[in-house]
């Protein structure tokens, strides 16, 4: 059974530091170093007396966030706000990164019960199939659309299907009727109900939206490359893409092909990433509002970790940052 002369060995600090770290006895230590000692002790499953007391009690200062891909902009974006709103409530946040691979359940329930974990902040495609009393009792909060109507679960969303409404009245304000969708894994809940939006938006402005036009992807630059081609086949006149990652992509492949956006195709995104700023012409894009996401969860964290009652359900409405990509028809 590990010590904690082996934590300290394996982090790279002194006993000290690892007893200062677990105990939360000194705020001046650096959080690169208090995550080497929380990680070194994830990883020899260290438990003493005083870990167990903190989750009896709930009073842990550790919130831990699993991220799907740390070098995804839109988890970076995610995480830094993460980061800013656990400092102001004076919490830690330590980030698991699982480079897009679901976690085993029981992998998952080693790291929230052989450590101080107070709250767990989980994007939809990190984890599956956990019952709801192990939820119930570790804080377990999604950052995503999971089985939104269940009551028993904590979730802090977008509201997505509001995000698909305003982006598909967005180019039909404008003038556009053929429009093709890139939207997201067909298991993804937050890609169902943007189309579900867009469709709704179509629908009540009497326009159809043909199913050939509709490609699913995988929010990346490479399935937007890839779905450029395609879409200029069909010569839509305008794109929906679902992911700003993915209309990176698109961009990409049509200035390759000499086709202008907003002048020959025009384009609206969704995440208003930080980089759209960065790129020409800069994206029309549905804002998700990650800041209001990051600190509605950070506080129900808090609420969940100190005993008190709380909204289960925070749905945080989008809006639509407007750029250069959407021309008139």
């Amino acid at each position: 059974m590990a010590n904690i002369k082996d934590v300290a060995k394996l982090a790279g600090v002194s006993i000290t530091t690892v007893s200062m770290v677990l105990n939360n006895t000194n705020n001046k230590i650096s959080d690169a170093t208090r995550k080497k000692v929380i990680e070194a002790a994830n990883t020899l499953s260290y438990n003493p007396n005083n870990f167990a007391k903190a989750l009896a009690s709930k009073k842990s200062n550790v919130i831990m966030a699993l991220i799907p891909d740390i070098s995804n902009p839109f988890f970076s974006l995610l995480v830094k706000n993460l980061t800013y709103y656990a400092e102001k409530y004076s919490y830690f946040l330590y980030i698991h990164n699982t480079n897009n691979k679901n976690i085993k359940k029981q992998e998952f329930i080693n790291m929230i019960t052989s450590n101080v974990i107070g709250a767990s902040l989980l994007v939809d495609r990190n984890m599956k199939d956990l019952d709801d009393e192990l939820v119930r009792k570790n804080n377990i909060i999604f950052l995503d659309e999971v089985d939104f109507d269940d009551r028993k679960t904590h979730i802090v969303t977008g509201n997505n299907e509001k995000g698909g409404f305003l982006g598909m009245q967005y180019l039909i304000d404008r003038g556009f009727k053929n429009i093709g969708l890139l939207i997201g894994p067909r298991s993804t809940a937050n890609s169902s109900r943007r189309l579900s939006g867009a469709i709704k938006a179509a629908m009540n402005n009497d326009i159809y939206i043909d199913s050939s036009n509709i490609i699913h992807g995988d929010y990346s630059y490479e399935g937007g490359y890839k779905a450029g081609k395609i879409f200029l086949e069909k010569k839509v006149d305008a794109i929906f893409s679902f992911a700003d990652m993915s209309s990176y992509g698109l961009l990409k492949y049509f200035d390759e092909n000499k086709i202008k956006v907003p002048r020959d195709i025009s384009l609206i995104s969704y995440d208003n990433l930080f980089l759209n700023n960065l790129i020409s012409p800069k994206l029309t894009s549905i804002d998700q509002d990650l800041e209001m996401i990051a600190k509605s969860s950070i506080e129900m964290a808090d609420d969940l970790i100190n005993g008190r009652k709380n909204n289960k359900k925070v749905m945080v409405e989008p809006f639509v940052a407007c750029g250069e990509s959407v021309g008139k028809k």
